[in-house]
């Protein structure tokens, strides 16, 4: 109990500590007239009935030059690095004012203490489909947030995470992950072989009813652009991004744990869209077998299929971990697979209805040629 009281009392301080901080920044770069503010939307997501809308309010530089304007050709190691620095040194505006407007009308938000927006919107006249928002501040700085829409019609849905799963990110090496996520350009990230074949095929719309894909992770905010760039270059299907704010807070000193995180997400993802079946995709080298399985038992009649890939490095103690969890959910009559590569993932939603048979070959030659394969741009379904 004292160790927990102890460590309530540090996780307060270090958010009372940010904040001061952030407001003696806000000060000083507002005094230097060198920013101005900007809206950072966030892919939204909901029903016809209800929208989540998020985005964050931070100052940015009004003479920074436009990433299109930039010259081409490849950066330098330290150009890499503080560029990606950059993300996560920002300057929020907490309590900004901004009115999001869907065909229904505007309603009027403040942003949290971080900048953060999350707003709800109740019956925004928003079709099924991708759709758009406006958002604005007071003084007239806009940004425009891409909406899906999900199809009450839909009867699958797909729930990934994104570090190991999608993307090869070393999460559980730290050394890899930093070098990854800091020294390495968004393009010569590499995909996890087949996956993007593997989720166009699981998306693809059945009877004429587009499927939707909810990306998962405890990511911060702060890698939302980066991560959407990467689904466009690699050719994975669109859809929102789920994921944290990095510091002290819900209880923690460095980030919400990935257990409540994505066990939240997940619910609310059920809870939002009673009539859509998940499946879900993860790693073994975190928690998610312990995350989906968990989720299955609560919703056994929800969750179509899990499958949780195997990354390097394994022991086989975990191995031994993840096979009993999957024993136990697939008892349930919830089919839970640990596998090595997007065939196998594949060759078994083929055979339980998930996708069509007509998708393997695609899948096979892109796992065997390393996954680069597909156009150039994101599947918007």
């Amino acid at each position: 109990m004292r160790r927990a009281q102890v460590k309530a009392t540090l996780v307060r301080l270090a958010v009372a500590a940010e904040r001061v901080l952030g407001r003696v920044v806000l000060v000083v770069v507002v005094l230097r007239g060198r920013r101005r503010p900007l809206v950072i939307p966030f892919v939204g997501h909901g029903s016809a009935e209800r929208v989540r809308i998020g985005a964050r309010v931070v100052m940015g530089h009004p003479d920074a030059v436009p990433a299109d304007d930039l010259a081409p050709g490849p950066r330098s190691r330290r150009q890499v690095l503080l560029a990606s620095l950059s993300r996560f040194f920002t300057v929020e505006l907490p309590g900004a004012r901004i009115a999001i407007r869907t065909p229904a009308g505007t309603e009027h938000v403040r942003a949290d203490d971080e900048g953060y927006v999350d707003a709800v919107i109740e019956q925004p006249g928003l079709e099924p489909g991708w759709r758009t928002a406006e958002l604005t501040l007071e003084d007239g700085t806009g940004a425009r947030a891409e909406v899906l829409v999900v199809d009450p019609r839909a009867d699958v849905g797909l729930v990934s995470d994104v570090d190991d799963t999608i993307l090869e990110t070393g999460l559980t090496r730290g050394l890899a992950f930093l070098r990854a996520t800091l020294l390495t350009e968004t393009a010569d990230r590499a995909p996890l072989p087949g996956s993007a074949a593997l989720y166009r095929a699981l998306v693809a719309p059945a009877s004429g009813v587009s499927r939707p894909v909810f990306y998962v992770s405890t990511s911060p905010w702060n890698l939302h652009g980066t991560l959407l760039e990467f689904i466009a270059l690699r050719a994975f299907p669109l859809g929102p991004l789920l994921l944290t704010d990095w510091g002290p807070g819900h209880g923690n000193l460095f980030r919400i744990g990935a257990r409540e995180h994505k066990t939240e997400l997940i619910t609310r993802i059920l809870h939002e869209h009673p009539a859509l079946g998940l499946v879900l995709v993860g790693d073994t080298g975190q928690l998610d077998p312990e995350i989906y399985a968990a989720v299955a038992e609560a919703h056994p009649d929800r969750i179509r299929a899990v499958y949780v890939r195997r990354p390097p490095g394994r022991t086989p103690r975990r191995d031994a971990e993840v096979r009993a969890l999957a024993d136990r959910v697939t008892a349930l009559g919830v089919p839970m697979l640990a596998v090595d590569d997007s065939t196998e993932i594949a060759d078994h939603a083929a055979a339980i209805g998930l996708l069509g048979p007509a998708a393997l070959p695609a899948i096979r030659a892109a796992t065997t040629a390393g996954g680069h394969t597909g156009a150039a741009t994101a599947t918007r379904r």
